[in-house]
Parts: structure tokens; sequence; C-alpha cells
């Protein structure tokens, strides 16, 4: 069974108007009922003013009653039509930006093989964003164009049969002109889009890195780059407004070129220079008034929708970044109806039984791994980069689904648990512990409620930091992060700590929790961790010989294979093993 075809962008962003559509509709609507008040208004206007001239006084409840509220009418419609637009703008950018971060919330880690954080928040916000003007103004805007037009050529052929003509035959030159220069700014639109988004990820890890920077002293290496980066991107954004000017300007001159062959032919007739295309001998002054007051008026749309033309540019190079996140097959495949994990729960004992991982792209995660994690064991992941210790953890976090064999966790099935009942028994350890800014408790609660400040001190003192909580000046209120008191690597990780010991999790899973920290430092956390986790179940994907001292066994993995498993001092004891020569291989390369 092959798989359906991905959409195209322009077709991406019609199936999105869906969300839109009564919103859409009502703009659209609006525009068309604006054009016939428009239309109404100047066929008074033109009979007033003929009246004028022939030295008639015009009806003066159409002078201070009827034509104020045409107006009136023309500008609420023109009103609702932006404003419907902007509705429809809004709930199309709402449902998609909800969907990306859902969908990237499903895929966790998984994320970086689709771009950097920069590179996603700058889809998520800037690209989200850039899809506005598409569907509050362009796309109403395309109905519009076919929608007034032909009302104005219709009000206009009773009157004068040739100039609805040249409407309707002048009318096709311009978008025909709107596709052929707006090409070049959907091109540069969509390469704008692609910069934006490398630009903002390594904008984000310069960010990130700027003490090591300035640690280094290559912190102007950092500026020059950021220098030159916004110089490029304004040199590019520069050009894609250029493109878009010319888009506009080359419409106005159509658009003012049909407008004077319109002029010339009345003013032909008026002056009984030319007696073909009306109906009759003469060309009556109102009637030609009518039809130049509405010739402008005629062009408009069109030329609006010119002008909109490259908010399409926009929104296609924007679909296209949001595809690529939204065309990673969610790896989390729950059942129809999930299974919640039942509470309150004892002991964790998981099971992998000829699990496979193959990820979209064809590589191989892990493959036919078995083994079993039993209540309150401690079991270390060894293997070298790329070996699938990240993988297996990431089946075991459910941002990833087996595509052979299954995964039991007390005789459940990984993939029919509900992934937010089954992650409140996890307890999730990195090399880089988020945080953000806001108060110590909030860091460490991280939203959760019911727990008071004496179990906050207590599991605080547990991971080692009760000095640090008893030098803050506002104690747990203290604001940690920008503007407030900064922690280093070891006291994020003690933090890290904290949390589990605060979830009271009886599966651990820690990945590399001791790789960013000095000697000292590792071998405090690591005595921690030891304590800490007796009696929990717990997986923990290490390069690190020394955290073998406190597991209770060791799973080698080579190349998302599980090559040998055992205790660590009987493994370690024979210089044959895989677990020797992997330690060997590791001190040769470091």
């Amino acid at each position: 069974m092959t798989a359906a075809p991905h959409p195209s962008p322009e077709a991406w962003l019609k199936q999105e108007a869906t969300a839109a559509s009564l919103w859409s509709r009502l703009s659209t609507g609006a525009g068309a009922l604006a054009a016939v008040a428009t239309i109404v208004l100047f066929a008074l206007l033109a009979r007033c003013i003929a009246d004028w001239v022939g030295g008639r006084m015009p009806p003066v409840a159409t002078l201070w009653y009827v034509v104020p509220v045409l107006v009136l009418i023309r500008s609420v419609f023109l009103a609702l039509k932006d404003w419907a637009g902007a509705k429809a703008g809004l709930a199309v950018r709402r449902r998609v930006r909800g969907r990306l971060l859902e969908r990237l919330a499903q895929l966790g880690p998984l994320r970086a093989g689709i771009g950097n954080d920069g590179q996603l928040s700058t889809t998520v916000l800037e690209q989200v964003d850039a899809l506005d003007a598409y569907y509050a103004r362009y796309l109403p805007q395309t109905r519009l164009a076919a929608i007034v037009p032909l009302l104005i050529a219709a009000a206009v052929a009773p009157r004068s049969w040739l100039a609805a003509v040249i409407f309707l035959v002048t009318a096709p030159l311009i978008p025909l002109f709107m596709v052929l220069v707006g090409r070049g700014a959907a091109a540069a639109s969509e390469r704008q889009a692609v910069a934006l988004g490398v630009r903002g990820g390594r904008f984000l890890d310069l960010l990130r890195g700027a003490p090591t920077l300035r640690l280094l002293g290559r912190a102007e290496t950092g500026e020059r780059w950021i220098t030159h980066a916004s110089e490029e991107y304004r040199k590019r954004t520069m050009g894609v407004l250029r493109l878009a000017f010319l888009s506009s300007a080359v419409l106005e001159l159509f658009s003012s070129i049909a407008i004077a062959m319109v002029a010339l032919y009345l003013g032909l007739s008026l002056l009984d220079w030319f007696h073909w295309g009306h109906y009759g001998e003469d060309m009556w002054l109102e009637d030609a008034l009518f039809i130049l007051m509405l010739a402008p008026e005629f062009y408009m749309p069109l030329r609006q929708l010119g002008a909109e033309y490259h908010s399409r540019a926009q929104a296609i190079g924007a679909a296209q970044a949001i595809m690529r996140v939204e065309a990673v097959p969610g790896q989390w495949r729950p059942a129809v109806a999930s299974v919640r994990w039942p509470q309150p729960v004892g002991g964790i004992r998981l099971e992998f039984d000829a699990v496979t991982l193959r990820y979209p792209d064809g590589r191989i995660g892990i493959e036919a791994v078995s083994f079993v994690l039993n209540p309150g064991e401690r079991v270390a992941l060894v293997g070298e980069s790329g070996a699938g210790k990240s993988s297996l953890l990431n089946l075991v976090l459910g941002f990833a689904a087996p595509n052979e064999g299954r995964i039991l966790a007390n005789g459940l099935n990984l993939t029919t648990l509900e992934r937010a009942s089954w992650w409140r028994v996890l307890a999730w350890m990195g090399q880089r512990p988020e945080w953000f800014r806001g108060s110590l408790r909030e860091n460490l609660t991280l939203g959760a409620e019911g727990y008071d400040d004496t179990a906050l001190a207590t599991v605080l003192r547990q991971a080692g930091l009760g000095g640090l909580l008893a030098s803050l000046p506002d104690g747990l209120d203290t604001v940690l992060g920008e503007g407030g008191r900064g922690l280093s690597g070891g006291q994020l990780q003690r933090l890290a700590l904290a949390r589990a010991l605060l979830r009271d999790a009886p599966l651990w899973l820690l990945d590399e929790p001791t790789a960013q920290l000095d000697a000292d430092t590792s071998a405090a956390l690591r005595a921690e961790l030891a304590r800490a986790s007796q009696g929990r179940s717990v997986l923990l994907a290490t390069h690190d010989r020394a955290h073998l001292e406190w597991v209770d066994r060791v799973l080698v993995l080579e190349q998302g294979r599980l090559v040998e498993q055992g205790a660590p001092q009987s493994l370690l004891a024979r210089a044959d093993s895989r677990l020797c020569r992997l330690f060997r291989e590791l001190e040769d390369g470091a």
C-alpha cells in the first residue's frame, strides 16, 4: 500500500481554508454588497451632476439623505469585509499553530530530525503569522476579483455595450501580468522563508553559546556573523519588496491604460465624433459620467488582488515550512479506545519483545531488541553514539512506536496506553535539563499543584540543593533565569533530580545525566542518583564507566542490536566482552 502523496503548498493552503470558510464567505459577501452600494451611489451621483449641468436642481432628498446613507452603507460593508477577513486569518492561524504545537509535543526529542529549536520556533511564530494576509485579504479578494467586475459590467452594459466590452477584454490582462511578475516574487519569498528559518536557528545557537564564546574570546566572531546575517537578510527583504512593488506598478500601468481607453471613447462620444457602441445617436452625459466613475471601480478588485499577490507568495513559502513539520509521521499510534494507566501504581515491569524501530527516512533505531526490566531493577544502556540508546528511551517515553514487536508495561501494550496517564509514572533526566524564567517553586513543580513547602524543601535537600535553598533570599519564591538567580550545570541536574523525587515515579529514564558536568560534580551526582533511585526501575543511557558501579545490569547496543547483557562486574571482568572493548574504544577515541 503506497502512501498518499503530499499536497502541493497551494492545495494545502486551500485545504486549510475550510477552518475559516464562514468568515471568508462573509468577507466576500460584504465586499460584493459594498460594490452594489457603490454602483447605486454612482448612478445617483451621475444623475445629480447631469441635472446640475443641464440647469436642473437635483432632488433635495437624494442629496441630503439617500447619498449619505449609501456612503454609510458602503463604508459599513467595507469595514465588515475587513473584519470578517481578519477573523478568517485568525481562525486558520489558531488552528495551524495549535496543530504544530501538538505535533512537536508528540515528536518530543525526535523533533531534532526536522530542525533545531530556532528553526521550529520561527515556523510556529513567523511562518504561521505569514498565513494571515493570505486568508484575511488575498483569498476573499480572488472571489471579489471575479464577482465585482461582472457586477459593474452588467450595470454598464445597458448604457454602453462597447464600454462593457472594453472592460471585459482588458480585465484578463491584469491577472496575466500579475502571474508573470508574481512568479519571481513567489520564488523570492520561498527563499526568504528558508533563510529566515536557518538564521533563526543559528541565532538561537549563538545565544545559547554566548557565555562559552566569551570565555574563549570569540564573542566578536558571533557579533560579526550576526551583523553579516542581518545585512544579508535586509538585502533579501528589499529584493522581495522590489519585486512586489514592480508587480503593483505593472498592474497600475495596465489599469490606467484601460481607464484611459474608456475615457477616450466616452469623450469622443460626448463630442459627437463617435456614434458607435451605445444605444442611440447621442451619448448622454449621465451615462458617460456613470461609466467613467465606475471604470476605476471595475479595475480596483483586480489591482487589489495584484497588490495582495505577494501575500500568496509569502503564504506558499510559509506553507512549505509548516508542511515539513507536519510531514513527519506521528510515531505514537494509540488505539481508538486508549487505555489509562491504572492507579495507584506499584513497581514497573517493562518488557521489550523483539522490538524494531525504523525512522521515516529509513534509518534503523533499534532492531529485534528483547529484554525485561524488572521492578526495582536498575539497567544501564551502553553503546557508541548512534547505537540506539536514545531510540530505546524514546520508545519508552512514547515519542516513538515500534514498527515490529511490542513493549509491555505491567502487561499493558505501551502503544494502547493514553500517553498522559503513562507519563505520570515516569521521571526523566537528560543532559540539559529544561528551566525557564520563574520562581524556584515553579521550576520544581512545573505547574503541578498540591505540594506544600515542606515537601518541596525535602526533595531539594535529598537532591543536594539544601544549601542553595538556604542561601536564596526569597527561598522557594526566588526568581531564576533572566533578571534573577542563575544556576550552574550541576545545580540544574540536581533540580532535575528533585523533580523526579517530587513525582515519586516508579520508573526513571536517565539520558547521560552527568555528561556535561566536571569530575567532582559528576561523582557527587552519581552518588545521589545511586541513593535516590533505590527501589525504582531505572533505564540509564550512558558512556560513563563510573555509572556501572551502582546499576544491576548492563545492556550493550551496537548498531541498534542488543549484543550483550549481564551484571556489570562480570562483564568487566572478561577482557573479551563487548563492554570492555567498547570502553577501550571510547578511551582511545578520547
